[in-house]
């Protein structure tokens, strides 16, 4: 947990770019496996950016932590406004795709 807290701006870095990422994949019309990849990566940042946020506080660098948390919760509305926002949109592209 140490190493992944060491590269914690890296990872809300690679967090955007696959938000961008999977946002283009969605609305361009990838397949249901792109989709589905995307979607799973996406979730695997989150998950890194919330062990972030844990460690953060651990430590007690409470800057980090709330810098950390801003960022989560900006990635998460983007995530919401993606992937909620279409739900009929985006069932279909994760489940038959647009081939």
């Amino acid at each position: 947990m140490k190493q992944l807290y060491k590269i914690k701006w890296l990872i809300i870095v690679l967090s955007g770019i696959m938000w961008v990422v999977s946002f283009a994949i969605l609305f361009a019309g990838g397949t249901a496996i792109q989709n589905r990849i995307a979607l799973a990566i996406n979730l695997v940042m989150i998950v890194f950016q919330i062990m972030n946020c844990y460690r953060a506080f651990v430590v007690n660098q409470k800057d980090a932590a709330i810098a950390l948390i801003v960022c989560l919760l900006i990635i998460l509305m983007l995530m919401w406004a993606t992937y909620i926002w279409g739900w009929n949109y985006t069932v279909k592209a994760l489940t038959i795709g647009f081939e």
